[in-house]
């Protein structure tokens, strides 16, 4: 049987190698409980030679390799089962079933396993003992339960045992490919066909089918003669049948158990039955809105107010259809409620405007006012923190967010200080580093700022390679070091044994005055020698000094001897060839050959390296320049010593050292300038914890109400349609982040109180694209509270249903589909690109569940002028599961028997009910199930 719809194929039975071979059918009925075959052996072309081939039976069992087992349904222990489903067991071999069954299928498919799964309702007489060391695990079934209602009839044991094939088509040979490949292509399964009753506890055993198997299991001995009788294979346990009298078994039975575990049913009712009860309804009269009484606010009020008068309070969610306005007022109340309310909420800010230093006043809550950085309030004023602080509904929601805060304030806390880690060490090391940046401040303008250009030069000389200048004269910034090396004055003259020999009262000044000479009071060693001309110590007397023309002064007026300035590079280069040039020692004769012809034209070996010695020599020293000595730039000690004073800033170098030594995660705030304490460069860290949970959470602990007021009158089974309520979501989470910046400062957290500790309303863990539902509040302005122009997202559409459908099943998928209008009927779009799944969800009690999607309600029920959308309630895909619609007759005994015929409510199929265990299996399947339902439903029609 076939599945072209998840490309399943079930057979009713598999053989693979010489079991394939055996020739008996199975009758059904007792026989022979072994197989004989005759094979043939040869080598090469030698005749061949006949053997008899006994085949394994269930006689030779005595377990099973529990890594066989692939799947449990139920799975083990659980507590929630569908009583109308059917218990089943899987094994990684498609033929194990049949493994060791010693005959092969009959004209119409049916072959009998040589195992079985039973499920043995708990109770008095049913018992499982332990295994020992002869004997497998024994299910023993007594008085008072009775095995004719604990055992299926193994007359039928065929009909519930067959193998699964996933091939690409149902041709047999895409099948044989798929049992010939991976081994994850192809499985087989024992089907329990016992009925299950709800909220019972079972327990579920693989147990053997023959009498053999029975035995072995038990530790009994098999003589051959026994296994090979005509009718050994006889089953396990017998049930007979003789109507109209009642059913006949056995009244205890002992079975070896090869595998078992337990589990219990739950409620009656299965995915599908449980959606089919679902009805969408419009939202009823009164959901959404909670009376708050205003008739005695606790402070004076210019007008009387009727006793009972009341305001509508809104929750975080609102039917789809609620009006997007907050409810009106009371006539003639509204103005003056919020008149008489302003002078109480501003009284403090009032007070410090008159006298900043006098001691702050007690009065209730500003709301937000760190945030928007307004200490007043004004009724007749639109902004958020204006129509926060002024509105008793605004402001009772922030305190719902101050109450939640008090409750949940030290773990609250204790993650606040988990994420800031380090940061008390870090502040108290920032804290003495501020108390040396100000010390330094004041040795730096004591001491440094003063000193002489010699003297900071010599003071600051070990530093000279880590400070960093920059001077009028030259704006690329340098080390000191770096300055120095491209002047006149040598960098060792600021060294420190230079400063102790050139000081004011050093060896040098000593000497000097043992000379009767007096030190200069106006020039010093290191202006000295970082001037101009600083490094000419002493003037040689012109008769001692050797030049070129000096000597032409000498010679007679007939002597060729050119110029110094006139023997250049080009010219030694251009100079006709020396042939009988020579280099003799100093104080030799110079040997002069006899001229016997013309000289050749060619430089001898000894001019040739004389003119390209002199060649290179030239080129670097040119004697045609004007003048080859230079006096390298003068020092400008006045300018580096001025740069030098600014790179010895405290606030420089503390700065850049508070930079090396403390880090900052990315949770830490910058300074905030005000006039009573501007930013120092060394400021402490003010953190910001960030608290990402889900805050409905601890709203809704403190009260259903407030998420969506009148639950109570939410029907079961009902399926709602309702909208975000952002004004109450930001009163919320301002109330929250206000009270937390309290608590922290209260704590000794240091914080800026202008921080969003908390940004997340609705639990978005599942969402593919999870955002937070508010901006920074410091980033608010003066826009009106819920303003959708200053959120992130819109209202959104949210899907409350009030079911036992999401507690059984809490996989079950839940997205929305496009509606396609067609001929004056919609429905859903099936392209699975244009589904959009729940960007939150949330869960209150005892069994209510909304999903909220990226979607208008307008868009949702169609009325933008768009078809709107289907929203989809599926069954999550699994592994095969087989059972009968919920309500199905129970029909006669315990267990489905296949001579009763096809149970009501099947599914009309071309499969033959007790054809194969392969067709029950394909009628026996439960497929997933969805239900559509248009966002239209749920809202009243005009």
């Amino acid at each position: 049987m076939a599945d072209p719809a998840a490309n399943l194929s079930f057979l009713p039975w598999v053989r693979e190698g010489a079991a394939a071979a055996i020739p008996a059918p199975d009758t059904l009925l007792p026989q022979r409980g072994v197989a004989d075959l005759s094979a043939s052996l040869s080598i090469n072309s030698a005749p061949g030679v006949s053997i008899s081939i006994r085949l394994r039976g269930p006689a030779d069992v005595i377990g099973i390799d529990a890594r066989q087992i692939v799947r449990r349904e139920p799975l083990p222990d659980s507590r929630d089962f569908e009583p109308n489903y059917l218990a089943c067991v899987e094994f990684d071999r498609p033929d194990f079933p049949w493994l060791f069954t010693p005959a092969h299928a009959n004209a119409s498919g049916q072959l009998r396993p040589w195992l079985c799964l039973v499920v043995v309702r708990e109770q008095p007489g049913v018992s499982s003992a332990p295994a020992s060391a002869t004997s497998l695990p024994v299910l023993r079934i007594a008085a008072p339960a009775r095995p004719i209602d604990e055992l299926p009839d193994l007359a039928e044991c065929w009909a519930w045992a067959h193998s699964q094939v996933a091939a690409a088509d149902t041709s047999a040979t895409s099948l044989n490919a798929a049992l010939r490949g991976a081994t994850e292509l192809s499985l087989s399964r024992l089907v329990c066909p016992r009925r299950l009753e709800p909220d019972t506890a079972y327990i579920a055993c693989v147990v053997p089918t023959f009498e053999l198997g029975r035995k072995a299991g038990l530790g009994t001995a098999i003589p051959d003669n026994e296994a090979a009788a005509a009718n050994a294979l006889a089953p396990a346990w017998s049930i007979t049948r003789a109507p109209p009298a009642p059913p006949v078994g056995p009244a205890a039975v002992e079975l070896p158990i090869y595998h078992q575990w337990q589990f219990r049913t739950g409620s009656v009712g299965d995915f599908e039955s449980l959606a089919r009860a679902l009805h969408p309804e419009p939202a009823p009269d009164g959901l959404g809105l909670r009376a708050i009484d205003i008739s005695h606010p606790g402070f004076a009020v210019p007008i009387s107010i009727p006793e009972g008068a009341t305001v509508d309070l809104e929750g975080a969610l609102k039917p789809m259809d609620a009006p997007d306005a907050l409810p009106a007022w009371p006539a003639g109340i509204e103005s003056k409620f919020k008149g008489a309310l302003a002078p109480i909420v501003n009284a403090p800010g009032l007070a410090a405007i008159a006298d900043p230093h006098a001691d702050p006043l007690l009065a209730p809550t500003l709301y937000g006012r760190w945030y928007a950085a307004k200490s007043t309030v004004a009724a007749a004023a639109t902004s958020w923190v204006d129509q926060l602080n002024l509105e008793p509904r605004y402001r009772a929601i922030a305190a719902f967010g101050t109450q939640v805060i008090q409750q949940e304030q030290e773990a609250l806390m204790a993650s606040a200080w988990e994420q800031a880690a380090e940061l008390r060490e870090a502040n108290q090391r920032l804290r003495r580093l501020q108390l040396s940046l100000v010390v330094g401040e004041t040795m730096h303008a004591k001491h440094f700022s003063v000193l002489a250009p010699e003297a900071m030069l010599r003071v600051a000389a070990p530093a000279f390679g880590r400070l960093r200048t920059t001077t009028p004269s030259d704006p690329i910034t340098k080390t000191v070091i770096a300055r120095i090396a491209s002047t006149a004055l040598p960098v060792n003259a600021t060294s420190s044994a230079m400063s102790r020999i050139g000081r004011v009262r050093g060896p040098l000044t000593r000497r000097a005055s043992a000379q009767g000479v007096t030190r200069s009071t106006t020039q010093t060693w290191i202006g000295k020698i970082g001037g101009s001309t600083g490094a000419i110590f002493m003037t040689l007397p012109a008769a001692t000094l050797a030049t070129v023309t000096a000597v032409r002064q000498r010679l007679p007026a007939t002597a060729n001897l050119a110029s110094f300035g006139a023997v250049t590079r080009d010219a030694v280069v251009s100079m006709r060839g020396r042939p009988l040039f020579r280099v003799a020692a100093e104080g030799q004769p110079v040997a002069t050959p006899p001229l016997q012809a013309l000289p050749p034209s060619a430089d001898s070996a000894a001019a040739h390296d004389f003119r390209a010695a002199a060649s290179e020599h030239l080129q670097r020293v040119n004697p045609g320049r004007t003048t080859i000595l230079t006096f390298p730039a003068p020092v400008h000690v006045d300018e580096l010593r001025a740069a030098m004073v600014n790179s010895l800033q405290p606030r420089i170098t503390f700065t850049a050292l508070t930079r090396a030594v403390v880090a900052i995660g990315a949770n830490a705030t910058s300074p905030v300038d005000t006039p009573a304490s501007a930013p120092v460069g060394i400021d402490t860290i003010a953190a910001a914890p960030h608290f990402p949970q889900p805050m409905y959470e601890p709203l809704r602990d403190l009260s259903q109400d407030l998420l969506l007021p009148g639950l109570d009158h939410v029907d079961p089974d009902t399926v709602l349609g309702l909208k975000t309520n952002r004004r109450f979501i930001e009163a919320y989470l301002v109330g929250l982040n206000v009270e937390m910046g309290g608590e922290l400062l209260w704590r000794g957290f240091p914080t800026d109180q202008r921080s969003t500790y908390f940004d997340q309303f609705w639990d978005v863990v599942g969402a593919k694209e999870p955002r937070q539902d508010i901006d920074p509040i410091s980033g608010w302005g003066v826009r009106k509270l819920g303003d959708a122009a200053g959120a992130p997202v819109r209202e959104q559409f949210v899907l409350l249903m009030r079911s036992a459908l999401l507690r059984r099943y809490p996989n079950a998928i839940i997205y929305a589909a496009p509606a396609i209008a067609s001929g004056g009927t919609r429905t859903p779009d099936l392209d699975p690109a244009r589904e959009r799944f729940p960007a939150f969800r949330g869960e209150m009690k005892p069994d209510i569940t909304f999903f909220g999607f990226d979607i208008t309600p307008a868009a949702a029920q169609g009325s933008d002028g768009t078809a709107g959308h289907y929203l989809v309630i599926q069954e999550h895909p699994t592994e095969p599961r087989f059972g009968l619609d919920v309500g199905t007759p129970a029909g006669s005994g315990t267990h489905l028997r296949v001579a009763d015929g096809p149970p009501a409510g099947l599914p009309s199929s071309t499969l033959t009910w007790g054809r194969n265990a392969a067709h029950i299996a394909g009628m026996l399947r439960r497929r997933p199930f969805r239900v559509a339902i248009h966002a239209s439903m749920l809202v009243h029609r005009p």
